[in-house]
């Protein structure tokens, strides 16, 4: 049964701008970490017509910082994500091919390369740092199509600190080696010993996309989820931060049902239907675990599933966790780059949302932040 949107709460919020549709600026993707200085700070990525640049934002006064600036010819697949450790101000992204480290306390710190491999390898860009910032995992590719394989490693950093020179080549520790497309690397926050992972590539003919690898439970990595036997196509994944998990999306594609997002656990428990939807794309949770946050495919309310009618149009949606009880929270546009997704998080303190929308023009793109009407259940 679908689940039902919640009764509209007694004041309903409005959506806030925190920047222009000229601006062109987004959100970091879903399972990385966009918030600095304790939650006060959200960066974003902006791209312009021949770079993309970083911003630190000051949720609370406004006040901005421009971090640095890169030529789009030198991020790979013309993308730029981030991520930020949870407990210190420092940054991992990757640009020409090199992993770099800003310490973000310090204005002014420069990127600082710390890691570029061999010239028969590509770096994965969508690194994940742990919360104190002294190690960041990552994909390295080597090979062309289907001939490649992927090598899960580990980069060590020196204790946060305003770096001032290159640490370039040194050695990285492999973690696991896989001869089909792993992508998504990220840590769990709910215990960083665990790292998730996807079988990428179209969620119907992937059998199984949800991966998680442990140094002693799941050394060459362990598939969560049967796609194919549930006759699900699941993805989306993003690991929990309070309880070794993670929640995925049953895309409306799905040949069966329940359609929806999936709590999906580190164990041989069976998968806990949360919510269940026809829509459903993105997810992510709160750092409490309470609530979810998603993005649809299209009105959360036009008939049809998946990809049908869908306008351009994606919503937001409140989910109650412990119930699957829903609550329409916004209306935003979407583009099919990566980066223009909604992609909508919730802060550290979980009373805030914040998601992406692109311009009715599909020319800018700008960042929206919406209270959380749930927060004082």
């Amino acid at each position: 049964m679908i689940a039902e949107l919640h009764p509209a709460v007694k004041r309903q919020p409005r959506p806030r701008t925190l920047c222009a549709f000229a601006q062109r600026r987004y959100l970091t993707y879903p399972h990385a970490n966009g918030f600095a200085d304790g939650g006060r700070s959200l960066v974003f990525g902006q791209r312009d017509t021949n770079e993309y640049s970083l911003w630190k934002h000051d949720l609370v006064t406004g006040a901005e910082r421009h971090i640095s600036t890169w030529p789009r010819a030198l991020c790979p697949g013309d993308m730029l994500w981030f991520d930020i450790a949870r407990h210190v101000n420092r940054l991992a992204v990757v640009t020409k091919n090199t992993l770099h480290i800003i310490d973000l306390g310090y204005p002014g710190s420069a990127p600082v390369p710390v890691y570029r491999p061999s010239t028969a390898a590509t770096l994965i860009p969508l690194p994940s740092i742990t919360a104190d910032g002294t190690r960041v995992i990552l994909g390295q590719r080597t090979g062309i199509n289907g001939h490649a394989t992927i090598d899960l490693i580990e980069i060590s950093l020196p204790p946060p600190a305003r770096l001032t020179c290159s640490i370039l080549h040194p050695p990285p520790r492999p973690l696991a080696r896989f001869d089909w497309p792993a992508n998504h690397f990220h840590l769990c926050p709910a215990d960083e010993t665990w790292i998730g992972l996807c079988h990428e590539g179209p969620a119907l003919q992937v059998a199984a996309r949800v991966w998680a690898w442990h140094a002693q439970h799941a050394p060459r990595g362990r598939p969560l989820f049967d796609n194919a036997a549930a006759g699900l196509a699941i993805g989306h994944e993003r690991w929990a931060f309070h309880s070794p998990c993670t929640y995925a999306v049953a895309y409306g594609e799905s040949p069966r049902e329940p359609r929806g997002v999936y709590q999906i656990f580190n164990d041989a428990r069976p998968a806990r239907l949360i919510s269940e939807g026809n829509r459903d794309w993105h997810v992510s949770p709160s750092h409490c675990g309470r609530w979810l946050v998603i993005d649809t495919t299209g009105p959360h309310d036009a008939p049809g599933r998946g990809w049908e009618n869908a306008a351009s149009i994606s919503d937001i949606l409140l989910i109650d966790t412990a119930t699957g009880r829903r609550h329409f929270l916004a209306r935003s546009r979407l583009r099919h780059d990566c980066h223009l997704h909604p992609h909508p998080v919730f802060s550290p303190d979980g009373s805030t949302i914040f998601y992406n929308e692109s311009s009715p023009d599909a020319t800018g793109h700008r960042v929206l932040s919406i209270s959380n009407p749930w927060i004082n259940d």
